[in-house]
């Protein structure tokens, strides 16, 4: 080559190294990161303030104040009458399927002398 030739704009433009460069600065993807990691975390709290509250109302439940005794003598007069109730059901069952046992056993006794009555000799 010509000592001319090494002087051109051009030729120098080519022997430069050259590199790539982010479209993008460094500032928006760390912005972008930081964004991602705040809603994860507001995410994150929603669910433990949810679960929080669920909770609280399952203790509430469970540190109710006790029923007041005139409620719990109501609730017993109550299931008194309907344990007597049904004391009182079973027996006019049980009368009931006894007479049916009785009629029946009154019956296969008649139908036997009928049948005896009707065979011819």
């Amino acid at each position: 080559m010509r000592k001319v030739d090494s002087k051109r704009p051009s030729l120098q433009l080519t022997r430069q190294s050259y590199s790539l460069t982010p479209k993008r600065g460094a500032g928006i993807w760390l912005g972008l990161i930081a964004a991602i990691c705040a809603m994860a975390a507001l995410a994150a709290a929603g669910f433990a303030l949810k679960r929080s509250n669920e909770d609280a109302h399952k203790l509430d439940a469970l540190c109710a104040p006790p029923a007041s005794e005139q409620t719990l003598r109501d609730q017993l007069a109550h299931a008194q009458l309907a344990l007597e109730q049904e004391a009182a059901t079973r027996a006019a069952l049980e009368q009931r399927v006894a007479d049916g046992t009785a009629e029946i056993q009154r019956l296969q006794t008649d139908l036997v002398f009928l049948k005896k009555q009707h065979k011819p000799d």
